[in-house]
């Protein structure tokens, strides 16, 4: 009878603390509960939001605007996105958890819902952060045919991207290099569509991990969706022109496989226009084929400066409002830097409020962003540790996977017929040029401060570095 009487009284006790501990505490609301399906998270705290809340998740921000140095500037955080939280933050590169945590701490306190940032980054050929591991470039990365290398590759990526609290990692490239006056087939993994599109899936997998909520995983965002490879004259954001046919056949394949069965859950819209719509308008692309017949459940975000260009390039837009309006009814979730803060989100506000988009636009696009941070397990989760990163970055583990991928790159051609300007006699051959005993790997890892080192393309590992700063 004691011991009974001894259970009953510690279970009243462990009740009486709970209840109380519970009235304690914040209100607490179904999306906060890890117990939930993922989907009814995202509705329910989408019930809650203000549309300004809403719209806000829909932008990309840049990751200067929150630091001072490498240190977390709260004041800087606070001048730039006051009490509503933030969708995503771009080209950050934490160098230490502290800072990482010091902003993922205030994004959460300064918004009324918890929400954390999703922190994203450039992953073209290993983990853009200063000092990373880097694989050899996309196109040699192919040449090693060995799908389980890159699997390893991926892994790589997203543990080191992970460690330093970073979510959502921009690549791999998976467009076709079948136009090699194009500047940027280096960063394709080869022409053949097969090839391309296993590889690209391991890498997708790799990046992934078992579970997006892992310390060890990033969301890869296979881009430039789509067809971007073959442009006119081979310049960047030239039309393409082969028909749905070839597309199919030939360009979209590679793209299914990543989101069918490699689950990756982002993607970027391509500068380029497919037979006279530019894809970042596209809603045949993005929202016909990607939602309706893949049944992709990530987000969409422009390519950098694209739903600008549908208006300033390709004229198919009579203004950046429309161009906005058009971007999101096609399928668009997120800006990359095409238009400052303020004008995106109120513009989209004011169009929302006269009835030109739909707030189911704004759900839908809102709601994409919130799924990816519930995936990610942030809710639960948002910090990362400084072990992570000590015991990861650069490891000499890491450094033998990048070893392996270098020797596998290297291809031998035969030269036949003499079509080679080589003789077994020839003793020494000249290197010449910038790039000739310089390694330029890791030369742009913030861009708000890279600007003096990146007129030049070939100074930069990311493409999408050279190209932001040669259209200012």
């Amino acid at each position: 009878m004691n011991i009974l009487k001894s259970n009953l009284f510690l279970m009243l006790a462990v009740m009486f603390s709970t209840v109380s501990l519970t009235y304690g505490q914040k209100e607490q609301y179904p999306y906060q509960s890890s117990q939930l399906p993922v989907e009814k998270r995202v509705n329910d705290l989408l019930s809650r939001m203000s549309l300004e809340e809403k719209v806000r998740q829909m932008d990309m921000y840049r990751g200067g605007e929150f630091k001072e140095n490498e240190e977390f500037s709260a004041k800087k955080a606070k001048e730039t996105i006051g009490k509503i939280g933030v969708g995503a933050i771009h080209d950050i590169y934490p160098k230490s958890a502290k800072m990482i945590n010091d902003l993922q701490t205030y994004v959460i306190a300064n918004n009324r819902w918890g929400i954390p940032a999703l922190i994203m980054c450039e992953m073209l050929h290993g983990y853009l952060g200063e000092g990373a591991t880097a694989f050899p470039m996309s196109i040699g990365l192919g040449s090693t045919w060995d799908t389980e290398l890159m699997k390893k590759v991926g892994e790589v990526i997203g543990m080191e991207g992970r460690a330093h609290g970073v979510h959502y990692g921009l690549g791999p490239v998976l467009g076709i290099g079948r136009e090699p006056r194009w500047g940027r087939v280096a960063e394709t993994f080869g022409e053949d569509a097969y090839l391309a599109s296993e590889i690209g899936v391991a890498m997708i997998k790799g990046t992934q991990g078992d579970t997006l909520a892992s310390d060890k995983s990033m969301i890869a965002e296979p881009k430039h969706f789509a067809v971007h490879s073959v442009p006119q004259t081979g310049s960047n954001s030239s039309p393409i022109l082969v028909g749905e046919r070839t597309a199919r056949e030939d360009f979209l394949p590679v793209f299914e496989k990543a989101f069918k069965k490699g689950g990756a859950l982002g993607t970027m819209a391509a500068y380029t226009e497919l037979d006279g719509v530019p894809c970042a308008v596209n809603k045949w692309l993005l929202t016909d084929i990607l939602r309706n017949e893949w049944g992709f459940k990530g987000i969409v975000i422009s390519d950098l400066g694209a739903i600008k260009y549908t208006q300033t390039t390709h004229y198919v837009t009579n203004s950046p409002k429309d161009a906005i309006r058009q971007a999101l009814i096609a399928g668009m979730d997120m800006q990359f830097y095409d238009f400052s803060y303020d004008f995106w989100q109120n513009s989209i506000i004011e169009m929302v409020r006269s009835g030109e988009i739909p707030v189911s636009v704004v759900n839908r696009s809102a709601g994409n962003v919130l799924r990816l941070k519930f995936l990610l397990g942030l809710f639960e989760n948002p910090y990362t540790r400084q072990k992570l990163i000590d015991e990861r970055f650069h490891s000499k583990e890491n450094q033998e996977i990048a070893l392996e991928a270098a020797r596998k790159s290297i291809v031998l051609l035969k030269n036949e017929d003499h079509l080679l300007p080589f003789k077994k006699d020839i003793k020494t051959i000249a290197v010449i040029g910038p790039n000739a005993d310089a390694s330029r790997l890791n030369t742009c890892p913030n861009l708000p401060t890279a600007l003096p080192n990146c007129r030049d393309r070939s100074q930069c590992r990311c493409f999408q570095t050279w190209w932001l700063f040669s259209k200012e």
